[in-house]
């Protein structure tokens, strides 16, 4: 089957990450791709930290709280790393390193997901979207279409899945007890 695309207006993600938000941790004052601490050589956050945030829904997207995660990322050029790419854990040895590379994957369905904020660096550190309702507002580069595997159907249950275009993106989930699930959708893929 052709790959499709899904707005993120109707993805939800489950945070499926260790850890839960930090309470002491507010918006980066640049904001979540901010040159001082995404996309950088040296991690300014402590790797695997969470902040979680509510998008209002009054000008971006819809309302409900979304969760980032501070990550590494390593990719090897094939997909381009792009903004609304999906991302999992890279074969790496780290709880804390992904990859939006299905071949450098450590292992996909069967692992937590999350998505790239904006165009990365490989082997560089920053904030990725990992749980919630996609965060517009915060990040306006996350509107629009995203990769799907081109089955998902209004109200799956979704898994991140190696696409024919050699990336990966969502797909329903076909109720293997190995995969994770990685959120729900609320309309239908394109």
């Amino acid at each position: 089957m052709a790959d499709g695309t899904l707005s993120t207006d109707y993805l939800v993600l489950k945070d499926n990450w260790p850890g839960a938000p930090a309470h002491n941790l507010s918006v980066p004052t640049d904001g979540f791709t901010g040159a001082t601490h995404h996309n950088v050589v040296a991690a300014a956050y402590k790797v695997g930290t969470k902040i979680q945030v509510y998008n209002v829904g009054t000008t971006l997207g819809i309302a409900g709280f979304a969760t980032f995660i501070y990550l590494k990322f390593l990719t090897d050029g094939t997909p381009a790393p792009l903004v609304k790419q999906v991302c999992v854990l890279d074969l790496a040895t780290s709880a804390t390193t992904v990859t939006n590379d299905p071949t450098n994957a450590l292992s996909i369905p069967a692992l937590p997901s999350c998505v790239l904020l904006s165009t990365m660096t490989n082997a560089y550190f920053g904030w990725f979207w990992c749980g919630g309702v996609c965060p517009e507002e915060f990040v306006p580069t996350l509107t629009g279409p995203m990769a799907t595997a081109g089955s998902v159907a209004l109200g799956s249950t979704i898994i991140a899945s190696d696409l024919a275009a050699d990336a990966i993106g969502y797909a329903i989930a076909a109720g293997n007890a190995t995969d994770l699930v990685a959120g729900y959708t609320l309309s239908t893929d394109s």
